[in-house]
């Protein structure tokens, strides 16, 4: 849903700064910048800037017994920490710990998804993810990440897992094997984009509809929810791909 109203496209036009659909749209008359600080690029730098700046309060002044943002950081790493070790090989019996290598990556996912669902709640603002391009980039790097452990921890055998357990099905293993990893793309990015999308859809056709207060607020109270789950489902699918790169296949 385009916003009719997009607070920090309009600050961003009054320094001078071509931002906003119709700039991005006219890219050839308006040049590069207007690709740069398209709604949903200056939507996710301000979601970046916002991340950064509660973990600069959070680390500021740090307590024995915390409080306030740092009670919040504490409760939120150590959260996705358990949920992340839970989920992937963590160094029991004989699997390898990627915990260290993963868990930075899901605290990204995490924080970052859910802040940008949040955002498109407020009025004037949009959610990044309700973008595909957003939703893409995030899922290639779970793609790309995920190959890049299985040839850290298996090196060439990895390239194994797309051939099956036994030789005369290869020509049938490997293609199959091809359009389910091509599959997960779709998966990932679609998925997180259409429920963001639906979402917009809603609330801009009840504003318009029943009125701009107390009608759109269930679809608000579901929009905080559809935020959670689809941030929850991304990290969970994520960390199914990482320790799948690199568990043994039987």
């Amino acid at each position: 849903m385009e916003h009719p109203i997009l607070f920090l496209c309009l600050i961003l036009e009054k320094l001078g700064i071509p931002s906003g659909w119709i700039y991005y749209e006219e890219a050839d008359k308006y040049g590069t910048l207007a690709k740069v600080f398209a709604p949903h690029m200056v939507h996710s730098y301000f979601v970046c800037l916002l991340l950064i700046t509660l973990a600069l309060l959070g680390t500021r002044k740090k307590e024995f017994i915390p409080k306030g943002i740092q009670n919040f950081w504490e409760f939120t790493l150590e959260s996705l920490y358990n949920y992340t070790k839970e989920n992937v090989p963590h160094g029991d019996g004989h699997s390898p710990n990627i915990v260290p290598f993963v868990y930075p990556l899901i605290v990204f996912f995490a924080l970052y998804i859910l802040f940008c669902n949040l955002l498109g709640l407020i009025p004037g603002f949009m959610s990044p993810t309700a973008n595909i391009n957003v939703t893409l980039g995030l899922t290639l790097i779970t793609i790309v990440y995920y190959h890049l452990l299985g040839l850290r921890y298996k090196g060439l055998r990895y390239f194994k897992d797309f051939l099956g357990p036994i030789p005369w099905l290869f020509p049938l293993m490997l293609p199959a094997e091809i359009f389910s990893h091509i599959g997960r793309i779709i998966s990932l990015s679609v998925r997180l984009f259409g429920n963001l999308v639906s979402k917009e859809l809603l609330l801009g056709l009840l504003t318009m509809l029943a009125g701009k207060f107390f009608a759109p607020l269930p679809i608000m109270v579901l929009g905080v929810l559809v935020s959670f789950v689809q941030m929850l489902i991304f990290i969970t699918l994520s960390m199914a791909y990482f320790a799948g790169a690199v568990e043994e296949h039987h």
